[in-house]
């Protein structure tokens, strides 16, 4: 009975009177979401050859690097990255410290993710590489890297599906993506529970469009399993 009423309260006309400027903070989301998976995969890739790489000091600064930042909050980095650095002399846009610092953390995740593909790739599939005369490089390049993508792919998802909900922590330093600009049109409406259902609603669909879309490269990928 209490919900019932609640709901007839509710007034969604601030929601509408505001959809241009939600719009907008949606847009911003998206590109910061597309960059950060751009980093994050980057980072993944990058990290985990230099973990299951034969150099010691490689393997041992990546393996630093993704108990660094895995280990410690996203909003932790988020405020080095804008507020710390500057006293290095290091200015950076607020779009770009927040992108960076997910794109560090969801990275040093994926890192691990993307390691553990690698090790599951079949001994096998290296020895016949080099067997046709590939160098190591292009072993990794053309043989391994591909087929642990494709294993580690489910869990690559969650951890992309992670970074895309994480872009809400950035409004903690002024970007004005969807929950920056949802907080501010609260701060001045006074009116906070219409705004963050409609937050809700717009997570939830974000994330079912994106794991659509792993789901469909997953599949795709899955006609290539050896």
């Amino acid at each position: 009975m209490i919900v019932i009423v609640a709901a007839a309260q509710l007034d969604f006309s601030i929601v509408k009177d505001s959809l241009p400027d939600l719009a907008r903070g949606a847009m911003w989301t998206y590109a910061i979401t597309a960059m950060g998976i751009v980093g994050a995969l980057f980072v993944g890739v990058v990290g985990a050859a230099m973990r299951t790489s034969n150099s010691r000091i490689a393997r041992t600064l990546a393996t630093a690097f993704a108990e660094f930042f895995r280990n410690t909050p996203p909003l932790v980095w988020i405020f080095f990255f804008f507020f710390a650095l500057p006293n290095a002399h290091i200015t950076l846009p607020a779009v770009a410290a927040g992108t960076i610092a997910l794109a560090f953390y969801q990275g040093a995740i994926a890192i691990e993710i993307l390691r553990a593909g690698i090790e599951a790739v079949p001994a096998g599939q290296r020895e016949a590489a080099s067997a046709l005369g590939l160098s190591p490089f292009q072993q990794f390049v053309y043989v391994v890297a591909p087929q642990a993508f494709r294993i580690s792919l489910p869990a690559l998802g969650n951890n992309l599906i992670a970074l895309l909900k994480n872009t809400s922590l950035i409004s903690a330093i002024g970007i004005i993506e969807i929950t920056g600009v949802a907080n501010d049109i609260i701060a001045i409406k006074l009116s906070s529970a219409e705004l963050f259902l409609t937050l809700g609603a717009f997570y939830l669909i974000s994330v079912f469009i994106l794991s659509a879309l792993l789901r469909f490269a997953e599949a795709r990928l899955s006609r290539y399993a050896v």
